[in-house]
């Protein structure tokens, strides 16, 4: 899967656009803080699985949903359309504008008709079109794109929007933000009145009684919806909900999740055009708000996308933004780089079926997989299975480039996996540097993005470690290296088998162990993967061990979930869930082996220690508090970071294949680190190890790195 060289250049500008990153820093600023407050008192796992079950039982049945929304939508007057794609919704649009020789259109914020272009396809028919959302009529002023779901103009600053004001308007404007408002205010008023159409999207349809759900904070959707004489509705098919409970479940997180708010100013419940009754009693359509309303569904992929059984999930998106605003990814460059209309990596899984595979081979390579927004979703969405679902399909469609598939067989054959890096490592001294790491040479640093990487140890792990270590011991636990531990930091390796031994444990290490297969998985290799999960079963299938410890998340969570899941449907799945079963990570193992562990010298440490908790660890595994626990039991000082949980930004191959965005979202940690006046930064992944420390010494802090087990083997005797 590769990049294009046009799509390598909009992240280069967007990472040195300084007007672009202040006002992603404003914006992360504002909405952490926002969540953090309106999350309070909040059941939000109770909430998003009551969400996430009226998805799971609506998605599926969209023709039976949509067949009942229309019955009900015609009994109150409303007219409903289907459209294939955008040209036929713009062409609905345009007859219905003709029907009533209207001419300007008032449209309050819908990502959907940004998803079919629908302002350019009317305004070539010769209709004027205003956006009032104020995000929105920046942006239509600007000439640009929605940058995000629900805040479209959050690439720009207070002082960019003041200065497009003053142009555009012809009067200076100050770039205070309650100035620029009223100035929007008055600016759109006129248009309100004058129009002859209003267009909405919608965030929810109710199929129970043909009622359309908008929800919106500024007031200008009421206006749309109820000003002019004609509303026109467009929304797809996946907005189907049965009930106006199932709208209710929406509507406790969609704020929440969107703005940080507890609910928005304006919830409007639409169901057919305005009525009355005051005259005997008898119904006549059209009273103070719109004569009309006509409903367009759109599919545009969507139903196709709701029979794939691995992609379907996408379509439970709310469109909150929520990953948007805390994807490391999304802070560093913004939406503008993912070059579609969706952002992120939910956008990548849309576009797919919107646009098509290959719209979307761009965006997928802009993921790190770190799962923040699968942690943040309101329905439980696991967009990084998908994002690795898609680039499979990819590289079944396209193939890999040449120098990929060279390193993927690599670790796809465990002894030349051996060989090469026994050949690399005797090859390495004239590139290092005194402390082991490489020398700053052209190819090298442009490939690490100028951090501080070491080379190959000088004794692998699988050199230094017997066979087993107090075999006759119980319980008895196997050691799964993981490529880094075994042949970068094998002093991991090292206190990892020491700790265990220490607490009577019998350690034994297969030394033909191999890869987990994480690069090939992201790589969307996932026949090398197979491969490899079959090999480990087969080594650690062989050894009577209660646990299979690892000293990498990613190795762990490659052997609990990923091995069983990509061998369904295999003979070797038992054999796989058998070996998962067993699969712990080292402060797990501690915590099981040593429940009621204190230190043995019960001394505190003078050392101040900030830990990191790796994605995979945290939102995978769910032991982040484990190591912690046992850092602080055994006497270690905790010092708060901010924004602990956060990616340092390695994501094994990304580290390469996005060396620019890695080295930003490595900034924003090491920044954190200092504030913490920590001497020293505990960790559970060698490659947060080896990301965090290059930046370190690059910055020419003195602050050590370590593995958790590094500090914990010296309190064990």
């Amino acid at each position: 899967m590769s990049e294009s060289m046009s799509h390598r250049k909009r992240v280069h500008d967007a990472l040195l656009n300084p007007d672009l990153q202040t006002a992603l820093a404003r914006a992360a600023r504002s909405y952490k803080l926002a969540r953090e407050q309106c999350m309070r008192n909040f059941d939000f796992e109770r909430a998003r699985a009551q969400l996430r079950a009226v998805k799971e039982r609506c998605v599926p049945d969209l023709h039976r949903l949509f067949s009942r929304f229309k019955e009900e939508a015609a009994e109150v007057g409303a007219a409903i359309y289907e459209a294939n794609d955008g040209s036929d919704a713009a062409q609905i649009v345009a007859r219905i504008a003709q029907e009533h020789d209207a001419h300007l259109i008032v449209k309050s914020k819908s990502m959907l008709t940004e998803e079919i272009c629908l302002n350019d396809k009317l305004i070539n028919r010769g209709l004027s079109v205003v956006e009032t959302d104020l995000g929105e009529w920046i942006i239509q002023l600007a000439g640009e794109k929605p940058s995000h779901f629900t805040m479209p103009a959050m690439h720009k600053t207070r002082e960019q929007v003041a200065e497009l004001f003053s142009r555009v308007l012809g009067e200076p404007v100050s770039a205070d933000i309650p100035t620029l408002v009223k100035v929007a205010r008055r600016a759109l008023r006129r248009a309100f009145l004058d129009a002859d159409i209003g267009i909405s999207g919608a965030n929810i349809a109710i199929a129970e009684s043909g009622t359309v759900v908008i929800v919106s904070n500024e007031g200008n959707a009421r206006l749309v919806t109820t000003l002019p004489p004609v509303h026109i509705v467009l929304v797809g098919y996946e907005k189907l909900v049965e009930t106006l409970d199932d709208a209710a479940c929406t509507l406790k997180l969609l704020a929440r999740c969107a703005t940080g708010q507890k609910q928005t100013a304006y919830v409007s419940l639409i169901t057919g055009p305005s009525r009355t009754t005051d005259i005997e009693k008898t119904l006549t359509l059209g009273v103070h708000g719109p004569t009309e309303v006509h409903i367009i569904f759109l599919d545009n992929g969507r139903m196709e996308m709701a029979a794939d059984s691995e992609l379907r999930e996408g379509l439970y998106c709310i469109k909150c933004g929520a990953c948007l605003n805390l994807c490391p990814v999304y802070n560093s460059v913004g939406g503008h780089v993912f070059s579609n209309t969706y952002m992120g990596g939910i956008g990548a899984v849309l576009t797919a079926y919107h646009e098509g595979l290959e719209a979307a081979e761009d965006t997928l390579s802009l993921c790190s997989g770190c799962g923040a927004c699968a942690e943040v979703c309101p329905v439980g969405i696991d967009v990084p299975r998908m994002i690795l679902e898609l680039r499979r399909r990819v590289v079944e469609k396209h193939g890999m480039a040449m120098p990929v598939r060279v390193g993927l067989s690599l670790i796809r054959h465990p002894h030349v996996l051996r060989g090469t890096t026994k050949l690399a490592r005797t090859l390495q001294p004239p590139f290092l540097q005194s402390d082991g790491t490489f020398r700053s040479l052209p190819v090298i640093s442009e490939l690490l993005a100028g951090k501080r990487f070491p080379g190959l140890a000088k004794s692998f792990l699988r050199e230094i470690l017997p066979d087993a270590q107090n075999e006759s011991s119980s319980p008895r636990v196997a050691l799964y290296a993981g490529c880094l531990i075994n042949f970068v930091y094998p002093e991991i390796g090292e206190a990892i088998s020491n700790t265990v031994t220490r607490l009577g444990a019998a350690l034994l290490f297969p030394v033909e162990q191999s890869c987990c297969g994480a690069p090939a998985l992201y790589l969307g290799d996932f026949g090398t993967v197979r491969k490899l999960a079959v090999d480990a079963i087969q080594v650690f299938g062989r050894l009577s061990v209660d646990y299979v410890v690892t000293g990498c998340p990613t190795c762990a969570a490659m052997l609990k979930y990923r091995f069983p899941n990509l061998l369904k449907n295999t003979h070797w799945y038992e054999r796989a869930l058998e070996l998962s079963r067993k699969v712990v990570d080292f402060c797990q193992l501690i915590s099981n082996i040593a429940p009621s562990y204190v230190s043995a010298h019960d001394v505190e440490s003078s050392k101040k220690v900030a830990y990191h908790s790796p994605c995979h660890q945290r939102r995978t595994l769910k032991t982040s508090e484990l190591s912690t626990g046992l850092l602080a039991a055994s006497g270690f000082s905790l010092v708060d970071m901010p924004d602990a949980n956060e990616c340092c930004g390695f994501a094994g191959t990304y580290t390469l294949e996005q060396p620019a965005i890695s080295a930003a979202i490595l900034d924003r940690k090491l920044d954190a680190i200092l504030v913490s006046s920590a001497d020293i930064v505990a960790t559970d992944c060698p490659g947060c190890i080896m990301q965090i420390r290059g930046g370190l010494a690059t910055r020419g802090s003195s602050i050590e790195v370590f593995h958790s087990a590094q500090l914990l083997v010296e309190r064990f005797y």
